[in-house]
């Protein structure tokens, strides 16, 4: 019966939930506890033993309470030897159900020795009985109360027996005390369930609550690695590039270092060819390299797209970045395998040296970042070091960018406009428009320079309708057969609204549409070809021709006259430079020419500034030229003057270009 009623409460009541960290916290109060209570029962037991002694037979007040004090104190010693120690679950369930079995075992042992050692001796040893009884049982019950099994046992094992064989004493107030102890047990009881009950749920709630943490914790390392690795090659990403360089240059008090950042030369056309799932695995594959090609101690991330950056030591020595630049040239010799596809790159890299040429992260980042673009303008495949040239002309884009945010441009802007012949008859027959801008501060600020600065602080979208209109307000004086070019900036074909202020300086000006050339370069225009596109046929609705400039200066020239609605090329003055000296540009020059006439489009060349450049072009079959030979950009006022001597130059010279025209013109000027 015992044996059923113990296992009952052990299956029952041990661990209700399975929750282990349930059982371990039982296991850690119960450590706490449990040697107290041997300790009280111990000491209480010793007590009534040495009142009795002599009185009552030496087995009820030597041998039995010796031999179960032994226990207890043997128990009580092995309580306190494991507190502290980590037990697993399984131990932990053996530990505790030996103790709901010894706590029965017990509880027994000492009920039948009170019973038995209570009719000895007078009145007030008897009440020392019931009183031993009483507190040790409620002492028990409260030491046991976060194991529910052993408090329940007990007290059940020791209350029931105690009351009947006081209430069979037949004496009043033995039946009283038997009564009164019945009930504060019963509320003992109920007080050891409630406060089991909030311990349970305390350490369930702790649990949750743990459990929620570690959720949190996971779910916050998952979006560490979210926003600080990238996913497509496992290196750190560009915000963890910044935390990083913060970092180290916090801890830099006295040493120095270096940011590079790396390009891919060359990937774009991969990613085009072979599609973006190839270039995403070259992707991978340079990680790849560069992580084992680098020293451990390097930081290594990818900024995004194709460019890649490092953090390394300082330079020992100015030839340390061409060694470390031809380091880095070697990974890429050797070409990358995937799917059977075998592709080749180079890399271009800039760096910047902390704190040589920066004080913080975001401006030694800058510096690097410039230092890129400079290669990547002036020769792909080198590596730049930011140097004091660089921060000069940082220093004068910055000037510029301030004066043009104060300027009055209705004032400031004007327009000087350059002659356009027929190369037959040395007749203009255009102009093309451009842009000047007279600052107050900086004086005259050079086209490309003001330009750039413009699209850069998003000022395009004022300057171009603005010059456009002084553009045709000039034009407007002009024959009704004499065209005007205008340039383009690639902003202006990217964004719809700018195309619609053109129109509408266009239709609000007076002259038709079909005498406007729009120019827009290749580089304009490879930034995004479908947009482009768009946009220029719609210029082209509205009756005017679209130029190509600089033909020959871009990466996709010919894909260009292919996919652009294009009326007219002007080819770039690189390829008329040389071509008195130079056999290979003077074939290139008559083989672009002879691809303009096959495909319909007329062809202008820029940058003639001599009689014989002139005479081999026309000689080429090449009509329409530009450039110094013929007359230099200039104001609006004396186009007028031009356009006359122009026109005697032509009658004098109807058929052949002559080389007297020059100063004829020039004296115009």
């Amino acid at each position: 019966m015992l044996r059923t009623t113990i296992d009952y409460l052990q299956s029952a009541v041990l661990v209700p939930s399975g929750n282990p960290e349930l059982l371990q916290a039982k296991l850690a109060a119960f450590s706490r506890q449990v040697p107290i209570m041997y300790a009280l029962v111990v000491f209480n037991t010793v007590a009534v033993a040495i009142t009795h002694y002599g009185k009552a037979p030496d087995w009820l007040t030597l041998y039995l309470p010796g031999c179960l004090d032994a226990i207890c104190l043997m128990r009580m010693a092995m309580w306190w030897l494991s507190h502290g120690r980590t037990a697993s679950v399984n131990q932990a369930i053996r530990r505790l159900r030996s103790t709901i079995v010894l706590a029965g075992l017990l509880g027994i042992g000492f009920v039948s020795w009170s019973i038995w050692l209570f009719p000895y001796g007078d009145a007030y040893m008897q009440g020392q009985v019931i009183f031993f009884t009483g507190a040790t049982v409620i002492g028990c019950g409260f030491c046991l109360m976060h194991l529910r099994p052993a408090a329940l046992l007990v007290m059940t094992l020791v209350v029931i027996p105690f009351t009947v064989f006081l209430l069979s004493s037949g004496h009043v107030i033995l039946v009283l005390i038997a009564i009164n102890f019945f009930i504060v047990s019963v509320a003992v009881t109920f007080m050891l369930l409630t406060n089991y009950a909030d311990f349970e749920k305390r350490v369930i709630s702790e649990d949750a609550l743990r459990s929620r943490q570690a959720e949190l914790q996971a779910m916050s390392d998952i979006n560490f690695r979210n926003s600080n690795i990238d996913s497509l090659t496992g290196l750190p990403n560009r915000r963890c590039f910044f935390s990083e360089l913060n970092q180290q240059i916090a801890a830099s008090d006295t040493t120095s270092l270096v940011v590079a950042i790396l390009d891919l030369d060359g990937f774009k056309q991969i990613n085009d060819v072979h599609g973006h799932p190839a270039g995403d695995r070259l992707l991978r594959s340079v990680g790849d390299r560069l992580r084992a090609h680098l020293h451990p101690s390097m930081f290594l991330g990818r900024l995004g797209g194709d460019e890649f950056v490092m953090i390394a030591p300082p330079l020992r020595t100015p030839d340390t970045a061409a060694d470390a630049g031809d380091e880095l040239a070697a990974v890429f010799m050797v070409p990358f395998e995937f799917d059977g596809v075998i592709v080749k790159i180079g890399c271009t890299i800039g760096y910047a040296e902390y704190p040589t040429t920066a004080r913080t992260a975001d401006e030694l980042f800058e510096r690097a970042d410039y230092a890129l673009f400079f290669a990547k303008k002036h020769g792909r495949g080198t590596v730049v070091g930011f140097s004091a040239e660089h921060e000069n002309t940082i220093r004068e884009a910055s000037l510029i960018d301030q004066a043009l945010l104060n300027a009055d441009l209705e004032s400031e802007l004007w327009v000087a406009y350059q002659p356009i012949v027929d190369g037959s008859s040395a007749e203009a027959v255009s102009f093309e428009a451009l842009a000047r801008w007279n600052s107050p501060v900086l004086g005259n600020v050079p086209p490309m320079s003001f330009i750039v600065a413009a699209e850069r602080l998003g000022l395009i979208g004022q300057l171009t309708p603005l010059l456009l209109r002084k553009v045709l307000e000039g034009a407007a004086a002009w024959p009704d057969d004499m065209r005007v070019s205008f340039n383009l900036s690639r902003l202006d074909i990217a964004s719809p609204l700018s195309i619609l202020k053109i129109i509408s300086v266009v239709e609000h000006s007076g002259i038709d549409p079909s005498r406007i050339d729009f120019e827009i370069t290749e580089t304009a225009v490879m930034h995004n070809m479908a947009e482009a596109t768009i946009a220029l046929n719609v210029l082209k609705r509205l009756g005017a021709r679209i130029s190509l400039d600089d033909f020959g200066t871009g990466y996709s020239s010919l894909s260009c006259i292919r996919e652009l609605p294009l009326d007219k090329v002007k080819i770039d003055r690189s390829f008329i430079s040389e071509i008195e000296y130079d056999t290979a540009s003077r074939l290139i020059l008559t083989t672009i020419i002879g691809l303009c006439r096959n495909l319909g489009l007329e062809c202008i060349v820029e940058g003639v500034e001599t009689a014989e450049q002139a005479e081999f072009l026309h000689g080429q079959g090449c009509r329409f030229m530009q450039g110094y030979h013929f007359g230099k950009p200039m104001s609006r006022e004396r186009v007028g003057g031009f356009l006359a001597a122009s026109m005697g130059n032509a009658l004098a010279a109807p058929v052949q270009l002559h080389s007297s025209a020059t100063p004829r013109l020039a004296s115009a000027l």
